[in-house]
């Protein structure tokens, strides 16, 4: 199901299809250094990402979306709104194919997920990221996100940054 459309991109649901994609891309060195391993280390691991994710849309009527080259069908990331337990609001949350970097392709996957969160009803987003990814950082901030705190939000002892975007202003 398509969610979003910009002028080069395609936001869709996650299916079947994207487990080789998913494998590679939540595997690159960034990834794992800067968002960490989420367990998506065989292709049976993907398919299991891909069915929570699934059941996700069905429980939030949301969650991350495969972000692919509107022309050439090419995946290039996952963009999308996640709800954490330990956050109040959906956060946004956001990966691209290192081939990908450079293009503005995160900014306008996430301009496209911050116009899918009004239109959903959302009345704020969230964001996390790692105080030394400075990439993310700037983003959120191009976006029009507000550092509120770093913090043990999961408290698991890490210290995250937490942005904040207010939807109905």
């Amino acid at each position: 199901m398509i969610i979003k459309s910009t002028q080069r991109l395609l936001l869709r649901h996650i299916n079947a299809n994207d487990a080789k994609f998913l494998l590679k891309l939540y595997n690159q060195p960034a990834f794992l250094q800067q968002i960490g391993d989420r367990g998506v280390n065989t292709i049976n691991n993907a398919k299991n990402f891909i069915l929570r994710t699934q059941q996700n849309y069905k429980r939030y009527g949301f969650w991350l979306y495969l972000v692919e080259d509107k022309v050439s069908g090419e995946p290039i990331g996952v963009n999308g709104l996640i709800q954490r337990d330990y956050l109040e609001a959906p956060d946004i949350g956001f990966a691209i194919d290192e081939k990908h970097w450079r293009q503005g392709f995160a900014f306008e996957s996430s301009q496209a997920v911050v116009e899918h969160a009004r239109e959903i009803g959302q009345k704020e987003l969230l964001a996390i990221t790692s105080p030394d990814n400075e990439n993310s950082i700037k983003l959120l901030t191009k976006l029009g996100f507000d550092f509120s705190k770093c913090d043990d939000l999961e408290g698991n002892g890490e210290e995250i940054n937490l942005y904040h975007f207010n939807l109905l202003a």
